[in-house]
């Protein structure tokens, strides 16, 4: 129960989504009290939800029977060794992918523990999604999809837009295809002009409005890059969790879905999730956007087999943290790298 995933215990305690919510921590008095928060809350707003702590740790044996019994029918995850507001300024720079190995290590025993419990949850693999859902789905089993960054622009735009045009936020649409730096390039004091790639489409009716939205983009935007940015992510999850228990398909955006790279315009509902481009692109082209997008984040490619190869930048970096060469991190390696950082960031 990190601070991700208590937000938005909070946000969905205050809805009739779900007749049951269980809280699992390998630490069940946090998970309690985590709980008792979001009732004391829900309660008072006049929710009174079903939700229960469980002790659930993913390093013991006895996780994939418990889950079993469970039997959940979605699973919302986002665990990180060491998550990226704990990490420590230093004097070495070091690009966001150098970190991955510290999600993925937990991700990796967390997908091992899910398939052995063989439940038919509907999984969403919520750390560093764009990059790590992929390197998980292409080694076997992995999360459906994962939440955030493609669809946290998306109020930036819509709000620019509407201001702009005298519009109703809401009647703008969007279609936005980035992969996870992107937003880091957009919400900021100083929008760059040369921005990570992306696919960009907006409309208001039958007008097409898309250039209107590109200047948007890049207006000034100051945001607050520390645990409040955590309540942005739960609404992004909130957004997905309505979409994927509903009846009838909704028109959100997704990143990590299933062995793609970043983010996408989906259709999504209890029948699951449909990438949704408009006519004017095509898949490979979506796809080829977020895999050119990676070196913003420090990753130079991903192979067919989930191994992510770091540019130079990474490299470099990750040599002067661990005095050792890293050229890449694979599911395989994942433990061993994560344990070297966290020596080295401890």
């Amino acid at each position: 129960m990190g601070e991700l995933a208590t937000h938005l215990l909070e946000a969905v305690a205050r809805t009739d989504m779900f007749s049951t919510i269980i809280v699992a921590s390998r630490d069940i008095q946090k998970a309690q009290k985590r709980v008792n928060n979001a009732l004391l809350g829900a309660g008072i707003e006049g929710c009174f939800p079903h939700i229960l702590a469980e002790e659930l740790d993913v390093h013991q044996k006895d996780f994939s029977a418990k889950l079993r019994a469970i039997n959940p029918d979605y699973i919302f995850s986002a665990p990180s060794l060491l998550p990226w507001w704990r990490l420590t300024p230093s004097d070495i720079s070091i690009p966001f992918a150098g970190y991955t190995a510290l999600h993925l290590s937990l991700m990796q025993t967390f997908r091992n523990q899910i398939a052995k419990a063989n439940v038919n949850a509907f999984w969403i693999g919520a750390s560093f999604p764009d990059v790590i859902n992929a390197m998980l789905n292409r080694t076997g089993y992995g999360p459906d999809c994962g939440i955030g960054n493609v669809q946290e622009p998306i109020a930036k735009i819509q709000m620019g837009v509407s201001s702009a045009l005298g519009a109703d936020p809401n009647e703008i649409k969007v279609k936005l295809v980035a992969q996870h730096a992107f937003e880091y390039f957009v919400l900021n004091d100083h929008p760059s002009d040369t921005l990570p790639p992306y696919l960009l489409k907006a409309s208001w009716g039958d007008k097409d409005v898309t250039e209107v939205a590109e200047r948007v983009l890049r207006d000034p935007f100051p945001f607050p890059y520390d645990l409040h940015f955590n309540r942005v992510t739960a609404s992004s999850a909130l957004v997905a969790l309505r979409a994927l228990t509903g009846d009838r398909e909704q028109e959100i955006h997704l990143p990590g879905i299933g062995t793609y790279v970043g983010g996408y315009p989906v259709r999504a509902s209890q029948a699951g999730v449909t990438i949704a481009l408009p006519k004017e692109w095509s898949l490979p082209q979506a796809i080829a956007v977020n895999e050119a997008s990676l070196p913003w984040d420090g990753i130079a490619s991903m192979t067919k087999d989930g191994t992510i190869i770091f540019t130079e930048d990474t490299k470099r970096a990750l040599f002067q943290l661990l005095g050792k060469p890293i050229e890449s991190l694979s599911p395989d390696s994942a433990e061993r790298q994560a344990a070297d950082l966290l020596a080295a960031l401890g």
